[in-house]
């Protein structure tokens, strides 16, 4: 993975998946929310926007930091948009199996030295990293909820995870 990350893509559009991005956003990052479900990123995207709206408010971020951190919200019902990305984090429902379909498709779009991590808390790392090609970048980043209030992210190595992408994960929660 590239020594900064510019990037980060969040799969599902939940309170959960949301919180993630917004984090993202407010920590200077671009972020592309997915969510298969249009009316899902509808309400992300406005809970996104209320929430920084009301950090500006309360005075923990300016007008102009809360504007451009609002820019680089980039919500899409397309995976393939998160080709760029330099990690990318699923937020999806708890089921190992619709997790394993999904990172089957992000190792298939994602960059070649993209991270992906999962925010399961109960799911094997190492099972969800079996289902791609790149078992050493697949790591676990389980935000506790919610994600901007909340400043706990557990970090969970699979078998194969790399030190690299250990080190990175743990970079980007810092």
């Amino acid at each position: 993975m590239a020594a900064e990350c510019e990037a980060i893509g969040v799969v599902g559009g939940g309170q959960m998946g949301s919180g993630i991005a917004q984090l993202g956003l407010v920590h200077g990052l671009h972020v592309y929310l997915s969510d298969s479900d249009p009316e899902a990123l509808a309400r992300a995207s406005k809970s996104i926007s209320s929430s920084i709206q009301r950090l500006i408010s309360k005075g923990n971020l300016s007008e102009a930091e809360g504007s451009a951190a609002l820019q680089r919200l980039h919500c899409t019902s397309s995976l393939e948009e998160m080709n760029g990305c330099d990690v990318i984090i699923e937020a999806i429902v708890e089921s190992e199996e619709v997790k394993k379909k999904l990172f089957v498709e992000l190792d298939r779009i994602a960059k070649a030295p993209a991270i992906l991590a999962s925010n399961t808390s109960s799911i094997s790392i190492t099972r969800l990293a079996s289902a791609t090609k790149r078992p050493a970048q697949v790591i676990g980043m389980h935000f506790m909820n919610p994600p901007p209030v909340m400043k706990l992210v557990e970090i969970i190595r699979g078998v194969n995870t790399s030190d690299e992408t250990f080190l990175a994960t743990k970079a980007l929660a810092e």
